[in-house]
């Protein structure tokens, strides 16, 4: 079980915060965008996490020297006692409702994988020595990792409930509603860990950040002479929300693949009536409505060609699947049945070369969450062919995790992307001072 307790965390001061400060998390902020942050406020966290020049690869350094004058200058300020922080995001989905999830901020103690924490996605060193590289030089969590825990009872919501005039509220670029508020309250707080240490955490985003601070906390653990007792660095930023609310919302990742001369589209379709059945998608219609009807009772996964146009492939018998996963290792026949293992066993792999390690670095992959994005780029020439998927869900997710399996790279986007710059957490005491 997990250790969930307040932090002194480190803000922006009421006069600085704002929807300029804050950015999505690092790993989807795409050059242009990085630049179009940096432009908003000269105290953007872009600053924080990505550096100022989107192709300087050595910018760490100068990233702690800006935390540091931030704090000397006041823009940020550390809380002076430990508190939890609410926050809650008001979204709207394709389905035109609007939805709320709801979840604490806080600190937690790190443990490795299976110690009351699980995780669903392997991590790639690139990332990981990246994310080391500034968390050694700032000495501070600037981004939350992204957990989950069950509370079918809802025995937490009742501390989730934003006060009448919120530290924060706004709606930022993507309509998102954003409000965020401190838990100060002595019985809320003893209440809010003592029920967290009931419970098990799967990881939902931020693999990377998670193993970072495990990296980390091994360095300073091992520079300090292994202390007998807790250390600021024992703990990871951490937003942890229910897996049971009906705000939590995985979106599809769709795979676009990019200039590959070995999709000779006629030859493929061919090479994938060997195990599936094929079905033309009339150009009007809704692929992925096509791929969720197609997948009752197998798996199906939709195909956007540019000259071939739209097909669903749906799985001819799932035994394949689960032969498939077998001759890998993989022995679930419930995790082999989930699309994206699918799509990578009998469909990447076999017959476009495309590796695990290829989806990772992304030279030969790219993702997308919208259908008609992915079409069209098929269409444009800018890919040639879209695989889109039905989304992995959260019971998958928690299934992959506790049973140890690894899903492919992608295989989940939660949405609404948590907001990097709300609250950071200080991983030494000089911080505090």
């Amino acid at each position: 079980m997990v250790e969930f307790l307040p932090l002194r965390g480190l803000r922006y001061s009421p006069e600085y915060a704002g929807p300029n400060v804050y950015a999505p998390p690092y790993d989807v902020i795409t050059p242009e965008q990085q630049r179009r942050y940096l432009a908003r406020s000269p105290y953007n966290v872009v600053r924080l996490i990505l550096g100022p020049d989107p192709y300087d690869l050595d910018w760490h350094a100068g990233a702690a020297a800006t935390l540091g004058a931030w704090v000397a200058r006041g823009i940020l300020t550390c809380d002076p006692s430990p508190r939890f922080y609410g926050y809650q995001q008001h979204f709207k989905l394709s389905d035109g409702h609007v939805y709320k999830r709801a979840g604490f901020i806080g600190r937690m103690r790190l443990r490795t994988w299976g110690m009351g924490v699980y995780r669903h996605e392997h991590t790639r060193t690139g990332p990981r020595e990246d994310r080391l590289r500034l968390i050694r030089a700032t000495r501070m969590n600037l981004s939350p990792v992204f957990g989950l825990y069950r509370d079918p009872c809802e025995e937490l919501t009742r501390w989730l409930e934003p006060p009448l005039h919120p530290m924060l509220d706004f709606q930022d670029d993507e309509g998102v509603r954003q409000i965020f508020w401190p838990i100060e309250d002595d019985e809320a707080i003893a209440g809010i860990s003592r029920s967290m240490a009931e419970r098990e955490v799967v990881i939902a985003d931020g693999h990377h950040r998670y193993e970072t601070a495990l990296a980390y906390q091994a360095e300073r653990r091992a520079t300090d002479g292994n202390p007998p007792q807790p250390q600021l660095y024992d703990y990871v930023l951490i937003y942890l929300t229910t897996s049971e609310g009906s705000g939590l919302h995985i979106l599809p990742s769709h795979r676009l693949i990019l200039r590959e001369p070995t999709v000779q589209s006629e030859r493929l379709l061919q090479a994938l009536a060997r195990d599936f059945d094929l079905f033309r998608v009339n150009g009007s219609a809704s692929l992925s409505e096509a791929v969720r009807t197609a997948a009752r009772g197998t798996v199906a996964i939709g195909l956007c060609l540019a000259q071939e146009g739209a097909w669903v492939l749906r799985l001819k018998d799932l035994g394949i699947a689960h032969r498939t996963a077998g001759e890998r290792g993989l022995a679930d026949p419930e995790i082999a049945e989930l699309d994206v293992c699918v799509l990578q066993h009998l469909i990447l792999e076999p017959h476009l070369n495309i590796s695990s390690e290829d989806l990772a670095s992304a030279e030969r992959v790219s993702y997308v969450i919208h259908e008609e994005e992915a079409c069209r780029q098929v269409r444009e020439g800018k890919a040639q062919a879209a695989f889109i998927l039905n989304p992995t869900t959260v019971e998958q997710v928690w299934r992959a995790a506790k049973r140890g399996a690894v899903l492919p790279q992608k295989s989940t986007y939660f949405y609404p992307k948590l907001l990097t710059g709300l609250v950071f957490n200080p991983l030494d005491a000089e911080w505090l001072d």
